[in-house]
């Protein structure tokens, strides 16, 4: 009877300990976590612990950083360039595969991203003179390709942000990465300047400054994006492609040229 009463005891006990272990870690609700990070001593690497969850934290697939990004919770990015102390916060991605930079909400999400990606890199290497033309950004980043092979720079055109998509364009983002069907950036736009949407038409003018060869690239029904214009009756569109692209082709003759005059009087 009395081992019966003691073996007894021991299980509630047991019971009693696990019921308050589960509750002590009951899973971290993101406004939590948020109001933990903003309350961190500012200008101070958090404590180990607190960057450990924040690096792990999940909830519906968004980590903390993705969230902030679709939110456009500008505050909680900034703080994160205060308190974590180097730039594994961006190397998460949703069930996607779409980065911070894909989801960005806005302008001056986009620009709080850039910041905080500036600040904790330079903190993991105090030598570099510019931490936006580092590999890991141009390719992990801001080129990344999601499921279906969209950049950030894709994403932000589709969703016609395009002060968004002007700001990648200036931090290296590639214009002749394809999408799975085929579609670079500029066969995208090219589909929203169909109706002389102006924002749009500035983006393509400074999309031909930038890289002007994306011109002659095909989408996934060998069109070009003049092709593509004519198609929709783009005008304005096909109008400033049509220039760009006869300039590209005059520039490549006069090239060979050059080089088959030097070749033979050599």
């Amino acid at each position: 009877m009395f081992h019966t009463k003691t073996i007894v005891l021991i299980l509630m006990s047991f019971v009693l300990s696990v019921c308050v272990q589960a509750q002590g870690r009951q899973p971290q609700t993101l406004a939590s976590l948020r109001g933990e990070v903003m309350s961190a001593r500012q200008q101070e690497p958090a404590a180990e612990e607190l960057v450990r969850r924040v690096l792990s934290y999940r909830q519906q697939g968004q980590t903390l950083l993705l969230h902030a990004s679709r939110q456009g919770d500008v505050e909680l990015i900034a703080r994160l360039a205060q308190v974590l102390p180097d730039t594994r916060v961006f190397q998460a991605k949703d069930r996607l595969k779409r980065n911070a930079f894909h989801l960005a909400a806005n302008y001056d999400t986009a620009l709080e991203l850039m910041k905080t990606y500036a600040v904790l890199r330079g903190r993991e290497t105090r030598d570099l003179s510019d931490v936006f033309d580092r590999r890991a950004f141009k390719t992990a980043l801001i080129n990344a390709g999601d499921l279906h092979s969209e950049t950030p720079l894709m994403a932000q055109v589709r969703a016609k942000h395009y002060d968004v998509a002007f700001l990648y364009l200036t931090k290296n983002a590639d214009l002749n990465r394809k999408t799975v069907a085929g579609d670079t950036v500029m066969h995208m736009l090219v589909r929203q300047c169909a109706g002389n949407n102006p924002q749009a038409l500035e983006l393509l003018q400074s999309f031909l400054r930038g890289e002007p060869y994306s011109v002659f690239l095909r989408d996934g029904q060998d069109r070009t994006p003049l092709d593509l214009a004519g198609e929709i009756r783009a005008r304005v569109a096909f109008e400033k492609i049509k220039e760009v692209q006869q300039t590209e082709q005059e520039s490549r003759t006069r090239n060979i040229r050059i080089a088959l005059r030097n070749f033979f009087t050599n």
